[in-house]
This record gives structure tokens, sequence and C-alpha cells, in this order.
């Protein structure tokens, strides 16, 4: 998708639709839409003061212009009332925008902000909110059907009047075309099915992405593994019949095309570690999931999807920050081979870990991720995962989960998901869990408790960071909306964590 700021009056801009978002319970209409509605012959005034339109979050309704002006269509977009309205809303609102004109067969859109809109965050935020909401609206969930009852396009061309050429935003604008465009690719890995996406297919869809990129590929298989002795991503994947593999990624400042300048981060500063989970399908070994909603474990290697991305992202965007990327991926099957419930396996750091539960083998995956990115020389981890039902119950689709031993980090990470238009929610590590993993016959264990799921998991994975300024993002609830209640979130995989990585490392690479 191409996007730009134009500077031409509403009723002047050619596209297929215009987009105008309006407050709930405004009666009158924006100044800036006046001589648009003229040219409608009042139409939006009258829908305005009938109430057939609120402005209510989310609400959508089109207006034909009948040939008065250059564009096709003006759709009324509801954001909600004033003091609910956050950079998070607002792509999420334009969004559904643009699953509707996408529906319809428009390519070009222009959204026309309001002053009123505009003022509710900085010009480079607005912007960059806007063009990823619309964005984000090109990936298609159905993209396997072979009958639409519906258009099926893409939107190649995004106008965004009211932000009056600012050169932040003109800067914030590309870089969201960069960020959308990596959280829809890796979108599509997670929806796709668990036959036609096994870890093999998984590496070949990298190697595809980072052609061309200037990132460093490598990829560990199994005898790797032996050799490392990773004995906790070995274990997971003896019950499948697939290889497991190693995704290793590196965006290396000093190789961008931006030079650092002297004194700056280079290969001897810090180095942020992103590990993701990549388990492709997910059933649960010995200890099996029950059968309903089992099918949407084809999503549960969206961490190690997002860290794909999120590499993809740097890659364009050139932090000034050395990045590698980890993301050990398998699956989680019963067999005759599998791993069981008693079993003790030892992992690449030498920690020996006490099987209770096979279905969480994400965290052991992650054991010995982490473990090599640390003997990689990582200075600062991150691990993103779609780890426990626990953070699922606790916040829903809509937030990710956030666990960390520095303050300072999860403080960039909060920065981060404000800039990537994503809620980031901390819960506790504090010392009163401490003891909840320890076990009687090894160093540990991988489940515990019924409850504080999500905290004993995020206890499990500290305990291989080696005192690393470290955050666990759990992104079980938000890497996929499956809830048709919740409007507030766009249904099908989000690409959660993706744009929040992305802009880490820039934050990082300048802090």
């Amino acid at each position: 998708m191409q996007a730009r700021l134009l500077t031409t009056a509403p009723e002047k801009a050619e596209a297929d639709a215009l987009i105008l978002p309006i407050f709930e319970g405004q009666s009158k209409l924006p100044p800036e839409a006046v001589a648009l509605d003229k040219k409608l012959k009042g139409a939006i005034t009258q829908l305005l003061a009938d109430r057939e339109f609120r402005g209510k979050f989310m609400e959508l309704v089109p207006v034909h212009n009948l040939n008065t002006l250059p564009s096709k269509w003006t759709v009324l977009v509801g954001v909600g009332k004033p003091d609910d309205l956050d950079m998070v809303r607002l792509r999420n609102a334009l969004q559904a925008a643009g699953r509707v004109l996408r529906k319809r067969g428009h390519r070009r859109v222009t959204v026309i902000l309001p002053k009123a809109v505009a003022a509710m965050a900085s010009a480079s935020d607005m912007a960059r909110a806007v063009t990823e909401g619309i964005g984000l609206s090109n990936f298609d969930v159905g993209s396997l059907k072979t009958r639409h009852e519906h258009a099926v396009t893409q939107i190649s061309a995004l106008g965004i009047v009211g932000l009056d050429g600012d050169k932040a935003a003109s800067a914030a604008v590309k870089d969201a075309v960069v960020l959308a465009d990596a959280t829809n690719r890796i979108r599509g890995w997670v929806n796709a099915p668990a036959n036609t996406f096994t870890p093999t297919v998984f590496v070949e869809k990298v190697k595809e992405a980072v052609q061309g990129t200037g990132l460093d590929l490598k990829v560990l298989d199994v005898d790797d593994m032996r050799r490392l002795k990773m004995g906790a991503l070995l274990a997971v994947a003896r019950g499948s019949d697939e290889p497991a593999k190693m995704i290793v990624i590196r965006y290396n400042a000093s190789n961008a095309r931006i030079a650092l300048k002297r004194g700056s981060r280079g290969p001897a500063g810090p180095v942020l570690a992103l590990v993701g989970k990549g388990i492709t399908f997910d059933s649960g070994g010995i200890s099996i999931k029950p059968a309903q909603n089992m099918e949407m474990m084809k999503s549960d290697m969206g961490g190690g999807a997002a860290v794909v991305g999120a590499m993809l992202a740097i890659a364009a965007l050139e932090p000034k920050i050395n990045v590698i990327g980890v993301v050990p991926t398998t699956e989680n099957m019963p067999s005759g081979h599998a791993i069981k419930p008693g079993d003790v396996v030892t992992g690449s750091g030498g920690k020996t870990i006490e099987i209770i539960n096979t279905d969480a083998e994400g965290r052991l995956i992650l054991s010995d991720g982490i473990t090599y990115a640390v003997k990689e020389g990582a200075t600062h981890i991150v691990d993103i995962a779609t780890l426990t039902g626990s953070i699922m119950r606790t916040l829903g689709p809509v937030a990710i989960g956030a666990f960390g031993n520095d303050p300072t980090l999860m403080d960039l990470v909060r920065r981060a998901a404000d800039l990537a238009g994503e809620r980031v929610w901390e819960l506790p590590t504090w010392a009163d869990y401490d003891g909840l993993i320890d076990s009687d016959i090894a160093d540990i264990k991988n489940s515990t408790v019924p409850w504080a799921g999500a905290t004993t998991a995020a206890l499990f994975l500290r305990e291989f960071v080696e005192g690393r300024p470290w955050v666990h993002l759990d992104i079980a609830g938000s890497a996929w909306q499956d809830t048709s209640e919740l409007k507030t979130v766009p249904r099908g995989p989000t690409g959660s964590g993706v744009r929040v990585m992305a802009q880490l490392a820039r934050l990082l690479g300048e802090s």
C-alpha cells in the first residue's frame, strides 16, 4: 500500500471512498467537512440531525456521492466518545472501515481528519495510527475460500487530509506502511492450516521473506540441537514426525544503510534478543487438549511469527542497535515417542526440568531459545508467546500480558506499545510467588498450581535469562480475536507484538 499526506480540500480529493471520523453525540458537522456536505446537498448534516448516525464506536454509514465529487463514496465512521478515543481504538475503527471498503472493491481511500480528531494526538502519532489502521485492513482471513460473497481487493492507495504536510507525520506514514505490511505477512502465517504450515514450511517462508532485506538467517536442525544439548526443545519435538527447527535471524546495525555515528552503539553495544514460541500445532501432547477449539492451535506459533515480522520491520526501519531473533519451532503431538508427565529433561543451559504437564510445552522450547540468545551475546531479552490460558481468561483479546525483571526495559516496552497501538498490561513476578516452580526431583518443574498460571510460566522463563534485563509477553489472548461480542478488536489473527518489538528496538537503540 502507498500512503501520503494530502493538502487538498476533502471535497476535491480523488478516491474511491472518503472516510470521515465522527465523535459520538456530535450533532454538528465538522468545519472541515462543510464544503463536502454542501456538494452532497446536506446529506451528512441530515444524518446527524436525524440521529441516524450517532458516532458510536465502529458505527459505519456509507453515503453515495452520486457523481457530485471526484470520490465515489463518503463513509462516516464512529470513533466513540472523545474521552475514550486513543490511538488503539482509532486504529481498530479504521481497520474495520477498511475491511468494509475492501469488500466493496474500493482500492483508493482518503481519510479526512477533522481538527477535533487530529488534536487527540501528535501529528506523527495520528499519521501512524491512520496508516496502520487502513493498512491492517488489507489482511483477508478468508484467503483460502474459492468463492467470496463480496469483492476481494486490496487498498492500494491511502491519502490523509488534515495533517498539513507535517514532516514528522510524513516520516511516520512511511514507517507505518512497513509495520502494517510486516504485521499482515505474519497474520497470514498464523492463519494458515497446520497441515500447510509445518516447521519445515515455516523455515521456507522465512527464507523467502528475508531475501534482499540484509538480514542474516541461520537455521539449526536436529543434529545442531543435539550438539548444543537442547534437551527441552528436543523433548517436545519427540512426539511429532515433523523435524524441529530453530530459526535465527540477525540484524546488524553497523551493516545498515544508515551508518552509525561515531560513539553510538554498534557491534560492541547492547544486543536485543527477541525469542518467539513457534509451535505450529499444539495438541497438548500426552496431556492432550479437549477437542473443542483445538483447531485454533494452528496459531500457537503466533509468537515466533511475530518475531519474524518484527525482524523484517527492523531491517527496513534500521534502528541503531543489533538485534537477534530466535524462533524454536516444532509440533507438540502425542505418540509412542512423546514425553510423558513425570519425565525429566535437561535444557541446554544445564538445568533439569520435571515435566508435570506436556501441554506446558511452550516454556520448554523457549527455555532453549533464551539460552541460545544468552550464549550469542544478548544483553536484553524479550520473549513472546501464546503461552497460557490464564492470560486469556485475565485479559481476553484486548491486551498483552507483560512480566519482567527490569523496570527500565518494561517502561520501554510500554512506550513501544503506545507507538504500536497495542495495549500491554504488566502483571507481577513478586518474590511471594517464589517456590511455585520448585521440583522435588529436578531443578524446576514446567507446571504447577492451578492458579497464577501466567505468572508461574513467566517465573519459569526467568530462570534462563541469566540476570539480563528481560520482559516476557504473553499473547495467548491478543494474538487472535474470536469473540463476536467484542467489537473493539477486529476478528481473526491480529499480528500481536510485531509492531511493539520493532518499536522497542528503535527506542532501545536511541536510549
